[in-house]
């Protein structure tokens, strides 16, 4: 297991024993992607993540208590408060990345960004230029589950019509840091896909 896996594991157990609100939510196969996006970041650049993917902020030294309520966020952190519909990370991103100057992380599951504001969001970076890196995990859903398909269209050729720089990657840390990596030097946003299980 890499570093940075061990430290989210271990925030993950310090925050669920605090009791997290709204509730634990483990990480799981997320794990990599949400690594690599972090250390694949400035710690000076936003983030907006959602309640499962705050503990990304222990890569940047953000003590586990100041994870506890996602709606407080973490400002000496540059963790965003987390609000609103779940795609709406994405139009708070684009908000943050247009006020601050810099790269903002985007991070979105694949049920976050079947949601509208998501499609919104692409839209509204894509219209302003600002520099967000949107990053989504697609989990590969085993046949059988209980759950249909959530879109409609290939993530990468939404953002392809949109203009937007899109790629898809190994749900890896590396292979998502050296993605997130590409964007540090500006330019506009892009859509990155991480497939794949851990």
């Amino acid at each position: 297991m890499s570093p940075a896996l061990t430290t989210l594991a271990q925030a993950e157990a310090a925050l669920s024993a605090l009791g997290p609100l709204p509730f634990p939510l483990p990480l799981g196969d997320h794990a990599p992607a949400v690594a690599g996006a972090f250390l694949g970041m400035s710690r000076g650049d936003w983030a907006v993540v959602g309640p499962r993917e705050r503990v990304g902020a222990a890569l940047r030294g953000c003590p586990v208590e100041r994870l506890v309520d996602p709606g407080e966020g973490a400002r000496p952190y540059k963790i965003a408060p987390t609000a609103g519909p779940v795609g709406a990370r994405a139009l708070h991103a684009v908000g943050l990345a247009l006020a601050s100057g810099g790269p903002t992380l985007c991070l979105l599951g694949a049920a976050s960004a079947a949601n509208g504001s998501f499609y919104e969001g692409l839209n509204a970076a894509a219209l302003t230029g600002a520099s967000v890196l949107f990053v989504v995990l697609d989990r590969r859903i085993p046949s059988g589950a209980p759950i249909g398909p959530q879109h409609a269209a290939d993530l990468l050729a939404l953002g392809a019509s949109l203009g937007l720089r899109a790629e898809t990657v190994q749900n890896e840390v590396e292979a998502v840091q050296a993605a997130v990596q590409r964007l540090r030097g500006g330019g506009p946003a892009l859509l990155i896909v991480a497939v794949g299980a851990a």
